[in-house]
C-alpha cells in the first residue's frame, strides 16, 4: 500500500512509522517489541497496556503470539518442580463410586516451596484460597 503522506502526531506518534492511505498503521519493530515485553512481565494486563498506547489490544495480542521469541522477559514466573505423593489415592482399579473423595477423608497431598516457604496441602484443595496463599507469600518474598 502508499503512504498518504500523513505524518503520525500525537501521544503514540513514537511507536508509528507512518500512516497509509487508508488509515492504517504502520509500527516500529522496536516499539512492538517493548510492548511485547512489557505485557510479558507478571501482572501486566494487556488491555491495559494497549489502552495506554493507544494501541487495539487484539493486534497487541498478535505481536506477543508472534514476537514472543524475540524478548528477554525479566523477573519471568519459574515453574517449580512438583511431585505427587498419592498416598491415599484411590487404585485405578476402583469403580467410579468408590473413588470419590469422602467429605473429611485426605485425598492425597501437594507440597509446594516457593518464595522461601514450604506449604503442604492435604485434602481437597480449593482453587481460590491457594491463590491467596501463593499472593500473599509472592508479596512477602
Amino acid at each position: 500500500m502508499l503512504s498518504s503522506g500523513h505524518k503520525p502526531s500525537g501521544p503514540n506518534a513514537v511507536g508509528v512509522r507512518r500512516v497509509l492511505s487508508n488509515g492504517k498503521r504502520v509500527y516500529v519493530h522496536e516499539f512492538k517489541l517493548a510492548l511485547v515485553r512489557r505485557c510479558l512481565q507478571p501482572r501486566v494486563s494487556v488491555a491495559a497496556v494497549a489502552l495506554e498506547h493507544g494501541v487495539n489490544a487484539n493486534l497487541l495480542r498478535k505481536w506477543i503470539d508472534k514476537h514472543r521469541g524475540e524478548v528477554v522477559v525479566e523477573n519471568a514466573p519459574v515453574l517449580l518442580p512438583v511431585s505427587i505423593d498419592a498416598g491415599d489415592a484411590p487404585s485405578p482399579v476402583t469403580t467410579p463410586a468408590a473413588a470419590s473423595p469422602v467429605p473429611g477423608q485426605s485425598c492425597g497431598s501437594i507440597e509446594i516451596e516457593a518464595f522461601g516457604a514450604r506449604v503442604t496441602l492435604r485434602g481437597e484443595i480449593d482453587a481460590q484460597q491457594l491463590r491467596l496463599v501463593l499472593d500473599a507469600l509472592a508479596r512477602h518474598a
